[in-house]
């Protein structure tokens, strides 16, 4: 058997500088398809399934075989080879790769990208990633696995929107945004990536406060500005009912005694007194008391009287009629499903 050629031979025979090569290992198969990639025939079974799905099919590679160089399209990579050489993967092509998305939108945003890319701003597209997070939530409720990966990738995308323009400008790059998240979930595990035992949730969410008290006031000593308050780190964009949930929390982990009125005799004070937004406020402080998260409570209510309406606008066109037309009973079920009703059926 022919005496296989050494890697030094096989970079001759490729016009390849040693130090440029990026050889794929089988026991860790993560590879930047944005460079050349070169695959030796002990990888060659490990590796056809993962380039299948990193490269186009049609795509040519470099095929070292019988001592000479050809070219094969990376569906046909032939087993007798004695080397595959895959060329570097411009950006949009490099589909399963985060790399691939960072680099198409720097493209989009660059002085010779798209015109309505460059013409946006970090405000201009706040309400495009708020549509696209709702539109998240939504494939979450559905149960949606498909809806579910569309809208990851969408929000994703928006993510590196961002990053692409405060790249642009000098800001931060994306490098200091995954510095700053991974820096900040290893720091607050210390049970998982330390010597710390998790204890019991109560315990572990008591440490998890400490490390975020200790955070706030270190930032506030290093960079010489007022330290910041519990309350400060609650977005104002956050959903009414959301944001008053998580300001009546961070209030009490701040330090704030608890109410002396309770939330249920609040409710009946603000309902009294015809206080809309002292009844919602108590409303949220009654959730939180039991164990309930406001937001999705008043989101689950409103869908059931979306499902009830529209039950009731399709019965009504069965029939060619139209709602207002329809049995006072129907009209009361819509109300009913909401939630609890004075003197209608559940």
């Amino acid at each position: 058997m022919p005496q296989a050629p050494s890697l030094d031979a096989i970079c001759a025979a490729l016009d390849l500088a040693p130090h440029a090569v990026q050889a794929f290992d089988p026991a860790h198969p993560a590879f930047d398809a944005q460079r050349p990639l070169l695959v030796l025939p002990s990888q060659f079974e490990a590796a056809r399934p993962e380039l299948r799905r990193r490269y186009p099919a049609s795509n040519v590679a470099r095929v070292v075989r019988g001592g000479g160089v050809e070219e094969c399209a990376v569906a046909a990579l032939p087993f007798d080879a004695e080397a595959w050489l895959l060329p570097a993967l411009p950006p949009e092509e490099d589909l399963r790769a985060l790399a691939g998305l960072r680099g198409v939108m720097e493209r989009l945003f660059a002085p010779d990208g798209c015109p309505w890319d460059r013409e946006q701003t970090h405000e201009s597209l706040r309400r495009y990633l708020l549509e696209e997070t709702y539109e998240l939530v939504d494939a979450i409720d559905r149960g949606d696995p498909d809806g579910l990966r569309e809208e990851i990738g969408d929000v994703l995308a928006h993510i590196f929107m961002q990053t692409a323009l405060a790249q642009q400008a000098g800001t931060f790059t994306l490098e200091d945004v995954l510095e700053y998240a991974t820096a900040k979930f290893v720091r607050r595990h210390p049970h998982v990536f330390g010597e710390e035992e998790a204890g019991t949730m109560e315990a572990l969410l008591d440490r998890w406060e400490s490390i975020k008290r200790a955070e706030r006031a270190a930032s506030g000593a290093s960079e010489e500005k007022p330290q910041a308050g519990a309350l400060d780190s609650i977005p104002l964009a956050a959903p009414a009912l959301q944001r008053t949930q998580s300001l009546i929390g961070r209030a009490g982990t701040g330090g704030l005694a608890p109410a002396p009125v309770a939330a249920d005799e609040a409710v009946r004070a603000a309902l009294e007194t015809e206080d809309v937004g002292a009844l919602l406020f108590a409303a949220v402080r009654l959730a939180r008391e039991r164990g309930t998260d406001a937001e999705e409570a008043l989101r689950t209510a409103a869908e059931r009287f979306a499902r009830a309406f529209r039950a009731l606008e399709a019965s009504a066109r069965a029939s060619d009629g139209d709602v207002a037309q329809a049995d006072p009973a129907g009209h009361a079920a819509v109300w009913a499903a909401a939630g609890a009703t004075p003197g209608l059926a559940q």
